[in-house]
């Protein structure tokens, strides 16, 4: 009896401390989302006064709301002589182009080092593990070079430079298909399929859906990236890096609300994005992830 009244006593102090640490990690994080709600709301408030106010008036809510200056941030913020307009079609051809083609080298990669026995497929996924281990500062010095050197500098066939076949979504459909059956494709052979059939036909639609939650993963780490862009792209200026140039180009006599107003109009897209496709990434990278 008494070894049962301490269990209970041990079991309720312990879920008073499982309650204590519940709380204080919630406290962290609903800090954590204030401060990124309140920079957001902060830049949508100064996005919307005169420059005027904006200078006198720098964290208060606008006395005048100038929706205007969404339309003036169109022609007016410019990055090597392109506006927005410019730059937003080189953010969807960047972004889409690249996921689109990483994914899907990524995805033929992963297929054949996690299917086929082959020598010299263990030092495949060794040297994989290891690209993404380098710093991508540090590469690139390299990458101008070659770059530089196959004389697609400043060109939209940079995008070939996405089909390595390497990275985050090689590692994540490499667990997949690793654990996925062969028994599908030993049927298709049965069948007369070929390889390529078995691959295109079978086993890659039952990765469509990690395939597609890793496809807007990339287009929005694309969409944000302004460092390649800034480098290697200076004449296909994106959001990123255009609003990037513009600023620095403009430290003098700089219109902050209508920057502020390109920064919203930037982030849109990708919000709207993960609005809308939230729910089926989770449960996809969920299933790649108990697979894997």
């Amino acid at each position: 009896m008494k070894k049962l009244m301490a269990l209970k006593r041990d079991l309720k102090h312990t879920s008073k401390d499982f309650l204590a640490a519940k709380i204080i990690v919630f406290i962290i994080f609903a800090l954590y989302t204030f401060t990124l709600i309140f920079a957001m709301l902060w830049a949508i408030s100064a996005s919307l006064k005169s420059q005027v106010e904006f200078n006198q008036n720098i964290n208060g809510l606008p006395k005048e709301w100038l929706f205007s200056n969404y339309g003036t941030a169109f022609t007016a913020v410019q990055a090597n002589e392109k506006n927005m307009f410019v730059m937003f079609w080189n953010s969807i051809w960047y972004s889409c182009g690249g996921a689109l083609l990483t994914v899907f080298t990524s995805s033929v990669t992963a297929y054949v080092v996690s299917k086929y026995k082959f020598p010299g497929r263990g030092v495949i996924y060794g040297v994989a593990i290891l690209t993404m281990m380098i710093p991508i500062v540090g590469s690139f010095p390299s990458q101008y070079r070659v770059y530089d050197t196959l004389g697609i500098m400043d060109s939209p066939l940079l995008l070939v430079t996405a089909m390595a076949g390497f990275g985050f979504e090689f590692i994540v459909l490499y667990s997949f298909f690793r654990t996925l059956s062969w028994t599908y494709a030993e049927a298709g052979f049965i069948d007369g399929a070929s390889h390529l059939k078995v691959f295109f036909r079978i086993m890659l639609p039952q990765a469509l859906p990690v395939i597609g939650s890793l496809f807007i993963v990339a287009v929005v780490n694309r969409w944000n990236d302004y460092m390649f862009p800034t480098l290697f792209l200076q004449s296909y200026p994106t959001l990123s890096s255009g609003l990037y140039i513009f600023q620095l180009e403009m430290t003098r006599g700089i219109n902050y609300p209508v920057l502020f107003a390109g920064l919203i109009i930037s982030v849109i897209p990708v919000i709207v994005l993960f609005v809308c496709f939230q729910n089926t990434m989770m449960e996809s990278m969920s299933v790649g992830g108990i697979k894997g």
